[in-house]
């Protein structure tokens, strides 16, 4: 597939992306999809059903050098944004990258990033669910809410999270994807506390009072964490209505000609 030009600049020249949504049905995917983040469910691979070798074989699927093809799950978002994983498997930086992108914008905007220097979070949780929730019908990419929810934890930091709330949505999910119902409720517990950073709050910009109070206050949240590419407005180098339409995604909210998936 051609991808969007809002990627051109993320890869090298020697290096491509493709979409990699088939890799969801390796037996080993989610025990090594999250190991590089909660190396204790990836030492638990019988939970999602799998074993040593097929743990083996979706760590070199994943997070093999070999291939100058990096692989990607898109993520499609209302209002034609996307929103890809791409294990960035460089041989000298290796890393998953959770970005964005959308058919008007002369670049991606990134959210995060799990590697040595991690940089993150990237989504609030009252963001995760609504992402994980609002996929467009018919739109190419994965659109069940439970993988979905599940393919964004990583990316997840927030002080305010109903903590018992999280855990019944994330166990649903789980048991959604082969794990046992009566296993689900304490490996959705280990997702609570995120080992790279420390929840933060996030928060909505107003107006400066100096400048006057009279400049619109940015619609998308800012997130309190360091280490976050949103402590500043994620929409730097879109313009207003562009970040207006990512806020929107964000939340779940659909244009007015895409319908929400069913």
């Amino acid at each position: 597939m051609d991808l969007p030009s809002s990627l051109a600049g993320y890869t090298e020249p020697e290096f491509g992306i493709a979409p990699a949504e088939h890799l969801l049905d390796l037996p080993g995917f989610w025990p090594v999809y999250y190991g590089p983040v909660w190396d204790e469910i990836a030492e638990e691979p019988e939970a999602f059903g799998a074993d040593t070798a097929d743990v083996d074989e979706a760590v070199e699927q994943l997070y093999g050098t070999a291939s100058t093809v990096w692989p990607a799950y898109r993520l499609p978002m209302a209002g034609g944004h996307l929103l890809w994983i791409v294990h960035r498997n460089h041989p000298e930086d290796s890393g998953t990258d959770y970005l964005v992108t959308h058919p008007d914008w002369a670049r991606h905007l990134h959210l995060a990033s799990i590697e040595g220097h991690y940089s993150g979070p990237g989504l609030s949780w009252p963001e995760l669910l609504a992402v994980a929730e609002s996929a467009p019908a018919d739109a190419e990419g994965v659109r069940d809410a439970d993988l979905r929810l599940l393919l964004l934890l990583p990316a997840f930091g927030d002080a305010e999270v109903p903590v018992d709330e999280m855990a019944e949505r994330i166990s649903r999910a789980l048991t959604a994807v082969g794990v046992a119902a009566e296993v689900a409720p304490d490996l959705a517990e280990q997702f609570v506390e995120h080992p790279f950073w420390e929840a933060p709050t996030w928060s909505v910009q107003g107006r400066s009072p100096l400048s006057g109070g009279t400049a619109e206050p940015g619609p998308l949240a800012v997130c309190g964490d360091r280490h976050s590419p949103r402590t500043a407005a994620l929409g730097h180098g879109i313009t207003r209505e562009q970040a207006h339409a990512l806020a929107d995604a964000l939340a779940g909210r659909p244009a007015m000609d895409q319908p929400a998936a069913r």
